[in-house]
């Protein structure tokens, strides 16, 4: 999968889980758009035009009606709302970035694999890097500052400002070595069923998502939110991990906020009466943990546009809280960085309009030597600030375990 310039992996091979279907890698590109706040860059061939602007309407006039493989920065909602980031990026990635590729490959389920469009390239590596993988970490919220926050949250949430918010911070490391590397051993301990690699110019992802954020076919329009963690105890069907999930009020509450948020959003492009909940509380099981997911879906207009149904419903809502709004504008205040790439959706655009987006968690971005992996999770008035903070350990854990052991195996 290495080759010259950017390359676009959206990796669905889980085995046996009802979400996994294709895959795709999508390499290079003959066009490409990205955007930084206000400042657009298109490039085409060897031309490259510069624009100031909404990225969402020029990302919507950029597409024509061809193949696009790409990601929605989380910040992208300052130009949905009146919102703002002011917190500084721990790596220097764009809001937005989306490209036509000249060569596209399908992967079947079973691994089988066709070309959609151009010749499959000469293998190459795409970093000039040691094969040799090192890891140290540089920074990390302390447990205090962590449940100060919650407890502001909880604060807010008495006095009415929201009643939901998904709080996060970032662990910080300096490592060496090859991303894809890291992409391919994240895969073998924990596959899901909306894992992406990402090369992008001296930015890569490396992203382990078990979400879907938004997909289309047709008419049909649905989203998956995920809401509710249990720490996987052994690989038994019977782990009383999934019962007692399946049965705790709490989780309960905050996925239905959650599916309430989806619900309305999905409304706002949605024909009349056709916005409907087809699965609550389903317990989903990952390599580490076990996961509560609802599915919300509703019916579209065939001239419905992909772009104004994606803009309805982004960011997800189970990565900002409730009210969304309230919520986001919380989320400014309460964490210390800019999230980026982090909580926006990775995925493509068919040429018939038909798309599928995850939800960036669980996601190693790199710059250089510096790799940011974020983790949080919802806060409510009944959230215990002691569980949250061991909640967002667990769920890093599978990351911090496969650095690790990659470090230690050289």
């Amino acid at each position: 999968m290495r080759s010259e310039g950017p390359v676009i992996f959206l990796d669905s091979q889980m085995q046996g889980h009802p979400a996994s279907s294709k895959s795709y890698i999508a390499a290079r590109p003959k066009r490409w758009i990205k955007s930084i706040d206000d400042g657009i860059e298109i490039y085409e061939g060897d031309q490259v035009r510069q624009e100031k602007g909404n990225p969402w309407g020029l990302l919507s006039r950029f597409w024509q009606k061809s193949w696009l493989f790409g990601y929605l920065g989380y910040d992208l909602k300052n130009h949905l709302e009146k919102l703002s980031s002011k917190n500084k990026a721990e790596v220097d990635v764009p809001d937005l970035y989306f490209m036509e590729p000249e060569l596209i490959l399908e992967l079947e389920e079973d691994g089988e694999a066709k070309t959609i469009k151009g010749k499959v390239p000469e293998i190459k590596s795409s970093e000039n890097i040691s094969g040799e993988f090192h890891i140290k970490l540089e920074t990390q919220i302390s447990e205090h500052e962590y449940k100060a926050k919650i407890k502001r949250a909880q604060q807010d949430i008495t006095e009415g400002e929201y009643y939901e918010i998904n709080l996060s911070h970032p662990l910080v490391f300096e490592v060496t070595g090859d991303s894809l590397d890291l992409y391919q051993a994240m895969k073998q301990v924990g596959p899901v069923p909306f894992g992406a690699f990402l090369q992008l110019d001296d930015v890569s992802v490396c992203c382990a998502s078990p979400e879907r954020f938004l997909a289309r076919k047709g008419q049909r329009v649905w989203s998956q939110p995920i809401k509710g963690t249990a720490s996987r105890a052994g690989h038994s069907a019977s782990d009383p991990a999934i019962e007692t999930l399946l049965n705790s009020e709490k989780e309960r509450a905050e996925n239905l906020m959650i599916v309430d948020l989806v619900r309305n959003d999905l409304g706002r492009v949605a024909l009349k009466n056709s916005v409907q909940v087809s699965d609550l509380f389903e317990i989903q099981t990952f390599e580490t943990v076990h996961q509560m997911v609802s599915t919300v879906e509703c019916t579209v207009s065939q001239q419905a546009n992909s772009f104004d149904v994606i803009k309805a419903c982004f960011p997800m809502g189970s990565m900002t809280g409730a009210p969304k709004i309230a919520a986001m504008k919380a989320i400014e205040e309460l964490e210390s960085y800019r999230r980026g790439i982090y909580s926006g959706a990775i995925g493509y655009i068919q040429p018939n309009g038909d798309f599928d987006f995850n939800v960036v968690i669980r996601s190693a971005i790199r710059e250089g030597r510096k790799l940011v992996y974020p983790t949080g999770g919802a806060i409510t008035s009944d959230s215990d600030p002691e569980a949250e903070w061991e909640e967002t350990l667990v769920k890093a854990q599978a990351l911090t375990r496969i650095l690790n052991n990659m470090e230690s195996a050289e």
